[in-house]
């Protein structure tokens, strides 16, 4: 019956859960703790009638007070001993910011200039201006889970949804090396919204779609994408870095003109019938790309709830830090002592 009570009592505490002892055996000293109320070692002085003496009541309460203090000391000493610990655990933390994918094209294209004549930044590679300013709205997203798919011909993940944003920094220091293949924009997609379907809905979700052009989508795939992105409930925002010669989406094409000559045309079109928040950002030059990442910074500051991973806690400072506090109190304590008689 009593292993049983002190057994559930254990259990109840979190021992082995939550916190933990590195070692065990100065718990058999936690008993001499007892041992200032037990003994009786007070200085003796020579009186001819102790029942004279008057009553003192502070010398009684200093007296108890310095047995309690022993054996705090006592007590403290030796769960230092025992190395107390917190295990490493999940804190839920509420900041604002939401939870991001961001979805970088790698094709060939990507390794081209806006324009082939101008000024020195207008001539920069176009991943090279989208992975100078996507590092920004990393390292703005103080409160975000981000993660980033990169994609060309087949999709690569290049960092899980998390809050190691060092871990993003690095992915997209990785695209220096220059993009190959076409633009498999649905499978880039496909995989960003996978990584949302082991994550509650804490938060704002968002796509970070990056890319200079389009891609034709037929029926299934289309049916398929859009079934994923009402599912997972993400708002999707796509940087379309024009090329000089490409297509403007914010004109309307001409009716001599076939949207399937069009591919960045027909896929806009297509975003705009997945029924969930969607902005597209035509950027024909570095300032622009900056602009869109700035103003997708804004839209997606909202409360969200995220889970932080919390390194082992050593908690022996604590307990010797109260062992070293009982100390003075003792010493101060024993300073008060009478330690001989006067008349």
């Amino acid at each position: 019956m009593w292993d049983e009570g002190l057994q559930t009592a254990i259990l109840a505490s979190g021992f082995g859960e939550h916190w933990g002892l590195m070692q065990l055996w100065p718990l058999i000293l936690l008993p001499l703790a007892v041992l200032p109320w037990v003994l009786q070692d007070k200085l003796s002085f020579s009186h001819p009638a102790l029942q004279g003496l008057p009553a003192d009541p502070l010398s009684v309460w200093l007296e108890r007070s310095w047995k309690v203090a022993a054996s705090l000391f006592i007590l403290a000493l030796s769960m230092a001993l025992t190395g107390p610990y917190l295990k490493s655990q999940m804190i839920e933390k509420v900041g604002r910011g939401a939870h991001v994918m961001i979805v970088l094209d790698r094709s060939a294209s990507m390794n081209e200039p806006f324009v082939k004549k101008g000024d020195v930044q207008a001539r920069l590679p176009k991943m090279q201006v989208a992975r100078n300013v996507l590092k920004t709205l990393v390292q703005q997203g103080h409160d975000d889970l981000m993660g980033m798919v990169t994609f060309s011909t087949s999709p690569i993940l290049a960092a899980p949804l998390g809050t190691d944003r060092a871990f993003v920094q690095a992915a997209l220091d990785a695209t220096e090396a220059g993009g190959m293949g076409f633009t498999a924009v649905a499978r880039g997609l496909g995989m960003a919204l996978d990584y949302f379907a082991d994550q509650p809905v804490t938060g704002a979700r968002a796509i970070v779609l990056v890319s200079d052009g389009g891609a034709h989508l037929d029926g299934k795939t289309q049916d398929m994408l859009r079934a994923m992105v009402m599912r997972q409930q993400a708002s999707l925002y796509w940087i379309y870095l024009r090329s000089e010669n490409g297509v403007s989406l914010k004109q309307s094409l001409g009716e001599d003109e076939n949207i399937d000559a069009y591919p960045e045309y027909a896929l806009h079109e297509y975003f705009q019938t997945l029924n969930v928040p969607y902005h597209m950002y035509e950027a024909e030059n570095p300032e622009a790309v900056l602009a869109a990442v700035n103003d997708i910074s804004k839209l997606k500051n909202k409360p969200t709830r995220y889970l932080e991973p919390v390194s082992r806690q050593d908690l022996s400072q604590y307990a010797y830090a109260m062992a070293w506090l009982v100390t003075a109190v003792l010493l101060g304590l024993t300073g008060l002592e009478l330690k001989r008689w006067q008349t």
